[in-house]
């Protein structure tokens, strides 16, 4: 019996670390793209629907309505942004893997500086 029970234990556990958060609908796994992969034409995404994957670099430690995902190139880091309060990013997201279905659009940086380019997703999976 305590056998059973320790073999119970451990797969609870196993099945525990491999969930995932899950914000939105559904994220679309079909065809993921890494977020550096993006960052070398962001302008052929622009108004596309896609799913991005990466580290997250940081969050909105404020409303937690932005992650920012790591990238090496000079573009990054990339960001999701999505309205206050529609989905809330835990600060214990930074250095985890994540996933985001979304539409690539230009986010305004001021006069002096290029526009940027961030996601707004529809559905957002980071992973434990």
């Amino acid at each position: 019996m305590l056998k059973v029970v320790v073999a119970m234990a451990a797969t609870s556990l196993v099945f525990m670390a491999q969930a995932a958060t899950l914000f939105g609908a559904a994220v679309d796994k079909t065809a993921v793209l890494p977020v550096e992969q993006l960052l070398q034409q962001p302008a052929s995404y622009l108004d596309k629907v896609v799913t991005i994957s990466g580290t997250v670099d940081s969050v909105c430690s404020k409303q937690g309505c932005w992650m920012k995902f790591t990238a090496e190139s000079a573009a990054g880091p990339f960001r999701i942004k999505v309205r206050d309060g529609d989905m809330v990013f835990p600060l214990s997201a930074k250095g985890k893997t994540a996933y985001a279905t979304g539409t690539v659009r230009l986010w305004p940086q001021g006069e002096d500086e290029p526009d940027a380019y961030q996601l707004y997703p529809t559905a957002v999976e980071i992973a434990d």
